[in-house]
């Protein structure tokens, strides 16, 4: 035993890098991982953080914490027909911490952060698991595995994007339990309580790493075979010989077979509250994973194949690196193109050297073996989920399920680099080689984070991967629409649409931004193509109504609308556009209908509340639309525009007192949001109420920085005259309001 025990020291000491102090191990993996993604600190909500943190009313403090186990992990219902089931509850706690940190506002920078030192807490825990799994005595070869990891690019989609952070939670989580199920499986002495108690801590922790994301559940599988090919060194030869179970189970010690039996029972039991609480499986369109809908088995096979070549050569190469991977990025490989498609070859290549690998894990006599062994279940087990063996995924390659599966690849890869310096000349070219492969990964990284810290410069670097990818084009020209580039923005979407003509987003972004150009007929075709492909999409029915109601067809407005609210029960933004429908059609209390049900959906609709505050004032509902506001108020206290509409209501009804008070709190709150040509609109308002008053002073004031915002109001000059007149100043109001001007500026 001691004389094989110092073959893998001398053969760990045959890395070509000097031997530090563990701390020092520790100092410079955290340090790398830190440094290669310091630019994502900077970084804004990419992507999919839209949708997962920024619009999901479940990061927001005042949602009941208790919603969120009754959610997904986009804030929607589990129960809703449209729920991706993606459970993670902890994972939403843990951005809810982010914003009590920032006092209830929601800062990139401190989620970024939080991953960041995530990202490097994983790498450390990886450079004692790895250690462990190298039987103690390869620190260098921990040291080389894991900054090998810490410094990969295939692992910017978690850490620079935020909702990476499941993937981080449940990758630190998992690696927890591994750690603390080899220290109670290595003891010398250990009794039954204790082994049953660790054993059972395990699977809560592992419990914890599925609410994180639902890989997390696949460690206790993977503590299941440590226990069996390294604790009991139970080889495949062993399982052969004794192919009766009982006769299995005897070669298990008793302290194993309780912790298997935990672990298969915590398993079983973890897993069936999982279903559970999901109730039903997600349901995915054929563009998300085409290979899924393909009918045949052996079409299915070639290209889940394909795909996994393709996982592992982002690992092996990260050069094609692109935040989504669906629609024609990867053509499908048809079973009646085998003459011309060269990629089945390269699938019949694939598997030839899968199993030759295999065959060698299994039946090598090295003394790695169990290493290799252990390294390859590790990226197995954790990559099943997303194989589609289990179940259907909602994506094609998806670069953030290979965090961890890659920590198991890395195990292969160091220990044949290792095995490569057993030769002294080869040492030397090995050195630089780790080197090189090393400084490349960091900048490659450092780059491709740069790539995430905004979306137009992410979705940009796609069309290098993907540029038959409608997805890309379509969210680049999101993107290009929000900074106002228009015409690149309509070139993108119907770029999108020429590579897949049946997008519905596509055609309904599209024909929102010809809506606004004023050209309906043809924004009219694209939404009614749009809800004709998809018959309940809810927002291309309401856009449809938009459009009708600006080419006067109010009837088939009002059937649109109202089709747009039986796909979606709540939908605050229709019910408004309807009650506007409402309002030009002449129907007034339908209108203050819908804006009413608007609010009742979203209290914060400020639009509708002041919609339905200014129709009651116009036809003379002073009182009600009076109590409209105070309500509207006590849920927006910092609205100035419902401060503005209450006190014109309270100025009409001779309540100057509290008039006033709203004025000046309107004025203070627009000029704290820089809209100064509504602040105009709020003086001259203010002045009218003074002019009544009696204070022409404070009217004569707040006339002149009506005007000093806006020169052209003719009503405030015809006010500001009155007031001279009947205090009988001389001057020309134009002069006086230039000399305050100046006074001001001054």
């Amino acid at each position: 035993m001691k004389s094989k025990q110092l073959v893998v020291v001398s053969w760990d000491s045959k890395l070509p890098f000097p031997k530090f102090p563990v701390w020092l191990y520790v100092l410079i993996v955290a340090f790398v991982s830190i440094l290669c993604y310091g630019n994502s600190y900077y970084g804004a909500f990419v992507f999919d953080d839209s949708e997962a943190v920024v619009n999901n009313h479940d990061v927001n403090l005042e949602t009941p914490v208790v919603k969120i186990f009754s959610h997904d992990f986009w804030g929607t219902r589990l129960t809703n027909q449209a729920s991706h089931k993606s459970y993670r509850p902890l994972t939403i706690l843990s951005f809810r911490f982010n914003v009590w940190l920032n006092n209830g506002h929601l800062c990139p920078k401190s989620l970024h952060l939080t991953n960041i030192v995530l990202h490097a807490i994983v790498s450390c825990q990886l450079l004692h698991v790895y250690n462990l799994l190298f039987n103690g005595d390869s620190p260098k070869t921990s040291f080389l595995a894991a900054l090998m990891f810490a410094v990969h690019p295939v692992h910017v989609e978690v850490v620079s994007g935020i909702v990476g952070r499941a993937d981080l939670l449940s990758a630190c989580l998992s690696l927890f339990v591994f750690i603390i199920y080899h220290r109670t499986a290595k003891a010398k002495q250990i009794n039954t309580l204790t082994n049953i108690i660790a054993t059972v801590f395990c699977c809560i922790l592992s419990a914890m790493a599925m609410l994180c994301k639902e890989q997390g559940l696949m460690i206790m599988t993977f503590c299941g075979v440590f226990e069996v090919i390294v604790i009991n060194k139970i080889t495949f030869q062993n399982i052969t010989k004794n192919i009766k179970t009982s006769k299995i189970i005897r070669l298990l010690k008793k302290e194993s077979l309780e912790r298997l039996f935990i672990l298969i029972a915590g398993f079983c039991i973890i897993l069936y509250g999982r279903w559970t609480i999901m109730g039903s499986p997600p349901v995915f369109q054929q563009i998300d994973n085409p290979a899924s809908f393909l009918t045949t088995p052996f079409e299915r096979f070639v290209n889940y194949s394909y795909i996994y070549l393709i996982n592992i050569w982002i690992m092996i190469c990260p050069v094609w690196l692109c935040f989504d991977w669906s629609m024609g990025c990867i053509p499908l490989i048809r079973f009646n193109t085998f003459p011309k498609d060269p990629r089945l070859f390269i699938v019949f290549g694939f598997w030839t050297i899968l199993v030759l690998i295999f065959y060698k894990i299994l039946f090598s006599k090295n003394y790695d073996k169990k290493q290799l062994q252990m390294g390859f279940l590790l990226g197995l087990l954790s990559f099943l989920p997303a194989s589609n063996l289990m179940f259907t995924v909602g994506f094609v390659i998806a670069e953030r399920v290979l965090y961890l599966p890659s920590a198991g690849f890395i195990i292969i890869i160091v220990l044949g680099i290792r095995r490569l310096c057993l030769n002294y000349f080869v040492q030397r070219i090995v050195r630089m080689c780790i080197l090189l492969l090393i400084c490349v990964h960091s900048i490659r990284t450092y780059q491709r984070s740069k790539e995430w810290s905004s979306e137009l410069e992410l979705f940009r670097s796609a069309l290098k991967v993907c540029p038959m990818n409608a997805k890309v084009h379509y969210n680049l020209a999101k993107s290009l629409a929000d900074i106002g580039h228009t015409q690149e923005a309509i070139d993108r979407y119907k770029h999108a649409l020429l590579l897949h003509p049946r997008y519905d987003q596509a055609m309904n972004n599209l024909a929102n931004i010809l809506k606004d150009k004023n050209e309906l007929e043809e924004a009219r075709s694209l939404l009614e193509k749009a809800v004709t492909i998809r018959n309940d999409f809810a927002a291309a029915w309401m856009n449809l109504g938009i459009v009708l109601s600006a080419q006067h067809e109010y009837n088939k407005a009002e059937d649109a609308y109202l089709t747009a609210l039986q796909h979606r029960k709540s939908y605050p933004h229709c019910y408004f556009n309807l009650g506007n429908l409402y309002l030009e059609m002449g129907e007034k209390t339908k209108a203050l209908f819908a804006w009413q049900n608007a609010t009742f959906q979203q209290p914060t609709h400020v639009i509708s509340w002041n919609n339905m505050i200014v129709l009651l004032e116009s036809i003379g509902e002073l009182k009600r639309a009076e109590n409209v506001a105070r309500t509207a108020l006590s849920i927006l206290p910092n609205e100035p525009n419902l401060h503005f509409n209450i006190a014109n209501i309270l100025g009409k009804i001779d309540k100057f007192v509290e008039a006033e008070k709203h004025f000046l709190a309107a004025i203070k709150l627009k000029h704290r949001s820089s809209k100064a040509m509504l602040v105009a609109l709020y003086h001259s308002n203010l002045g009218v109420l003074y002019h009544r008053w009696e204070k022409y002073d404070l009217a004569e004031m707040h006339y002149l920085q009506a005007l000093m915002i806006d020169p052209n109001m003719q009503k405030v000059k015809n006010h500001l005259a009155s007031i001279r007149k009947h205090l009988g100043e001389i001057s020309q109001p134009t002069l006086n309001i230039k000399s305050y001007q100046q006074e001001k500026e001054f």
